[in-house]
């Protein structure tokens, strides 16, 4: 039987309803923080699910998995730091094109 990696279901379960909600026009009661949570969710699983040692030999897998929780924590805490964006963006880039060569 093959392994489910719980992490990928939630980023991917987040993923779809990021772009669907609003695609949609679709507005939930608590959606923001269902959103914020999943990618919590997803952030921790892909960092335990692997034990850690597949995880820090792909940095992209890591930088991914540090800005989903970063993402979910600025929405769940309502915390914002100067240059938030910029921050975020720079790490969302970085774990994209990381994770596109496979390191």
């Amino acid at each position: 039987m093959k392994s489910r990696n719980w992490g990928l279901i939630v980023l991917s379960i987040w993923l779809i309803a990021t772009g669907l909600l609003p695609l949609l026009k679709i507005s939930l009661p608590g959606g923001t923080m269902l959103l914020a949570v999943l990618a919590v969710a997803a952030g921790v699983l892909l960092l335990i699910g692997t034990g850690g040692t597949r995880l820090t030999s792909h940095l992209g897998a890591l930088l991914l998995s540090i800005w989903l929780l970063v993402q979910g924590a600025i929405q769940l805490l309502q915390v914002s730091f100067p240059q938030m964006g910029l921050v975020m963006a720079v790490l969302a880039v970085a774990a994209g094109a990381l994770m596109l060569v496979g390191r």
